[in-house]
């Protein structure tokens, strides 16, 4: 990227490049540093280290411009347009960031470009859809390009490359050769999971009743759906994670999919306690407008440790030769990269206080609904109490039963 901005700015005068990172520090340190110890400073006319930009001697008469900032905050360029947009980590910025760089993106009569460098995003990042045709917000200008870390093996020293070919298969996939994967944020929530082991490929059984764990919001609601098959496996099927949008109409669209794929097959919901709770933003609570269209919601108050305790069981113990838990690799890759780390503990920054909070996983706002979700239904099945027991004999059978015994073996599903 260096490379080509260096050329620019001393054969093009009157040109003007902007590159940002997210963060201005890092920008600084990634960045700037090697930028002005690669260009002789004889080439640097004038510069303005208040507003970070720097004009330069081009080869022709005249200067070009280069202005370094932190694209946290973009109203600090004001309307100017440049020619050039470079964007390092572009992983880090929003798809709306790079939508305003794209209108400013336009100098009249110079050659117009954005370069942007990322490593590999998620399969569910925005720079991954607008390089996809099937996705809403595809780019048709962006090119995509692949780099592998082959290509520059032999400039690699031994040992790192060791460490690279020990990394896990997504991890390998991602840092060697360059394709669209996962990134591992910190340690993963729940341990135990291996990828190659606790994925597959599963079709759902009509005779058995499907389960379905909610978690609302209108940023990220999401829907998993699941079932345990005649191993007692507990297979997570397929993953709905919505974008803006209300409960009532995500439930809409969750029902019409249900009714897609799973025709005729009875179905048992779980979710948030808080799905009770009155919201100043609907007369309705969740679950009563999931009731509303004929969803009746099972919940239990629950702890962190006893969702953990459950999922990592089902997570280490076999049902013959395979996981008593495995999640379909074809429609449940966040769930996926959530159990990889997406879903991970707080990463502890020096100087920290109260150590507690380190205990529970980091609130990430994406992948945290459908491990929610999942959560929901763990310990409404799999940890079993009267009362919800009574809400699942409700929502399966349709009726009121006053008065049942349950002992600790009880199976609702049965």
């Amino acid at each position: 990227m260096m490379a080509p901005a260096i050329e620019i700015l001393t054969q093009i005068p009157g040109i003007r490049i902007l590159w940002g990172r997210e963060d201005f520090k890092d920008l600084k340190l990634s960045v700037m540093d090697k930028f002005f110890e690669i260009l002789p400073p004889e080439l640097i006319e004038h510069k303005n280290e208040t507003y970070h930009f720097y004009d330069i001697i081009t080869t022709t008469k005249g200067t070009a411009r280069i202005y370094f900032n932190g694209l946290t905050d973009l109203t600090g360029l004001g309307s100017q347009e440049f020619a050039i947009v470079i964007v390092t980590e572009a992983h880090e910025i929003t798809e709306q960031t790079y939508r305003t760089l794209k209108r400013r993106c336009r100098q009249e009569n110079m050659p117009c470009m954005i370069l942007m460098e990322s490593e590999p995003p998620n399969e569910t990042h925005w720079l991954t859809e607008i390089t996809d045709p099937t996705k809403d917000n595809f780019d048709k200008d962006v090119e995509k390009l692949e780099l592998s870390t082959y290509e520059n093996w032999d400039n690699l020293p031994t040992a790192y490359r060791g460490s690279l070919e020990s990394m896990p298969e997504a991890a390998k996939r991602k840092y060697l050769l360059g394709k669209t994967g996962f990134s591992v944020s910190g340690k993963p929530y729940y341990t135990g999971f291996k990828e190659p082991i606790h994925t597959g490929e599963f079709e759902h059984l009509p005779d058995k009743p499907l389960i379905v764990g909610w978690d609302f919001g209108f940023h990220f609601p999401a829907a998993l759906i699941t079932q345990i098959d005649l191993k007692d496996r507990w297979l997570w099927l397929r993953e709905y994670l919505g974008r803006d949008i209300t409960i009532d109409k995500f439930a809409d669209f969750i029902i019409e999919q249900l009714g897609i794929f799973y025709p005729g097959t009875h179905i048992i919901h779980c979710g948030d306690p808080a799905a009770w709770q009155v919201s100043d933003k609907s007369e309705m609570t969740s679950a009563q407008i999931l009731k509303s269209k004929g969803i009746n919601l099972i919940t239990r108050q629950s702890t962190y440790r006893q969702r953990k305790e459950i999922i990592e069981g089902k997570l280490c113990r076999l049902a013959g030769d395979r996981p008593t838990m495995m999640l379909d690799k074809r429609y449940c890759k966040i769930s996926i990269d959530g159990f990889l780390g997406g879903y991970h503990y707080p990463v502890k920054r020096e100087a920290q206080q109260f150590e507690g909070k380190f205990e529970l996983p980091f609130k990430d706002g994406f992948y945290e609904h459908l491990m929610n979700a999942g959560e929901y239904i763990a310990v409404n099945i799999f940890n079993v109490i009267e009362l919800s027991n009574k809400q699942m004999y409700e929502s399966i059978t349709g009726k009121t039963q006053q008065q049942f015994a349950v002992g600790t073996d009880y199976n609702p599903l049965a």
